[in-house]
């Protein structure tokens, strides 16, 4: 069967005749599907509302990137078919044009959800092929029991991926925010309908688009985490890396993933400066060991990276990061690889320095993150040579203790913040 694309609008829904007008549950599968990837999704939500939402009306949101001219083949994975709603949205009207972006089609997601009376909602990436029909269990249950809002994913990551989350975003927000979501804004969650209306409703809900795919999810999670809102956190399985992703070069990642938290920062800095320490969310599942190849990461390539950024970015980073740390910095231009150690305390002053940056506009903002890319591969290769050859296990409580750090460090930032005259590299 196919379901070809008719040039909607962003509010406009393929409402077949067969698909149901009201759904107790919704499952969202957003995203380009890639060779054979769709088929097994559509099976586990199928399969996932029938065996987790029983005795509750569900209806599957099929919302794809593939543009005006794209169509989505539903072959025989789905028992009723009719379940399946098709979502797209056409950008000019034309048969040509850009495919659309994350961020609209969870608006038109969020949109279809509330048309239809679902009281709760689960988005899953098209391409993630081997997600089980009992992660997506895991995700609608606390919300279908009343427990929860928002439901993040927890995955098992294998090795060094996931670095940037690991090493940054979790630490980051954990700490500014007080909640332990491990994997905040990761591409799959599960919300309910008090959620979806807020966000709906939120006027900077327009412009979170701007910071691509990257910046939808992490505006999604910190609506989340400022809102008021019941968290929750659900083992989904291995992550499925996301091809065709906008952006995979790596400072082109950085400064999105950068930007996206030092923008929420500004925003809700009323909120973060009352909160010290944090507190766990509630994990559903068991995390299991990860079924990928873990990456492999060139020290050599990495080292050499910082001490190319220790030459010839020193001018840009003096005018964020205070004298000892730069002392600091300066010491490891000598020691080799297996040497190569970047102190907690400093990666953690180095990562809310740029944030002080960025808000006090020191320089253009474009410019100041880009200059960010050598101290990250920095950090990375001292995690990467002290975790060589860990468990996943220990990787994650090492990962404990950098944000331990970062909350203990957490009293700069806001000092700094406060009055950044008197704290002035």
């Amino acid at each position: 069967m196919s379901l070809v694309d008719t040039r909607m609008t962003p509010t406009e829904v393929d409402a077949r005749a067969t698909a149901p007008a009201r759904a107790d549950v919704a499952v969202a599968i957003v995203g380009t599907s890639h060779a054979g990837s769709l088929d097994p999704v559509l099976e586990a939500a199928e399969r996932g509302l029938a065996a987790y939402a029983p005795g509750r009306s569900g209806i599957i949101l099929l919302a794809d990137q593939s543009g005006p001219t794209g169509e989505v083949l539903v072959g025989e994975a789905l028992g009723d078919s009719s379940r399946v709603r098709r979502l797209s949205v056409a950008s000019d009207g034309q048969r040509t044009g850009p495919r659309a972006t994350r961020h609209q089609l969870l608006k038109l997601v969020f949109e279809s959800a509330a048309g239809l009376g679902s009281k709760a909602l689960a988005v899953v990436d098209a391409n993630f092929s081997t997600i089980e029909p009992a992660a997506i269990g895991r995700l609608l249950g606390p919300v279908l029991d009343n427990r929860a809002d928002y439901v993040g994913p927890y995955y098992a990551r294998p090795g060094f991926s996931g670095a940037i989350t690991g090493g940054i975003v979790y630490p980051f927000t954990r700490a500014l925010y007080g909640r332990r979501l491990r994997f905040p804004a990761g591409s799959e969650f599960a919300c309910s309908i008090r959620f979806v209306q807020a966000v709906s409703a939120d006027v900077s809900w327009v412009g979170a688009g701007d910071g691509g795919r990257i910046g939808t999810d992490l505006w999604l999670v910190h609506r989340a985490l400022t809102g008021g809102f019941r968290l929750s956190e659900s083992v989904v399985g291995t992550r499925p890396s996301l091809a065709g992703d906008e952006d995979t070069e790596l400072s082109a990642i950085l400064a999105r993933v950068l930007g996206g938290l030092f923008i929420e920062a500004e925003r809700n800095v009323q909120i973060w400066q009352r909160i010290r320490g944090s507190e766990a969310v509630t994990l559903i599942g068991t995390p299991g060991d990860a079924t990928q190849t873990p990456p492999a990461i060139d020290l050599a390539k990495t080292t050499s990276a910082f001490r190319l950024g220790l030459e010839h970015l020193m001018p840009v980073w003096a005018s964020v990061l205070p004298p000892s740390t730069l002392h600091e910095l300066r010491k490891l231009w000598r020691r080799g690889p297996a040497e190569f150690q970047l102190p907690d305390p400093i990666w953690a002053r180095i990562v809310y320095d740029f944030a002080i940056g960025f808000h006090g506009r020191v320089m253009t903002r474009e410019h100041l993150l880009s200059a960010f890319t050598p101290l990250y591969l920095g950090w990375l290769a001292s995690y990467a040579t002290e975790m060589a050859g860990a468990d996943l296990a220990r990787c994650e409580s090492r990962l404990e203790e950098l944000c331990a750090r970062f909350e203990i460090e957490k009293p700069y930032l806001i000092s700094r913040w406060r009055w950044p005259d008197r704290f002035s590299p």
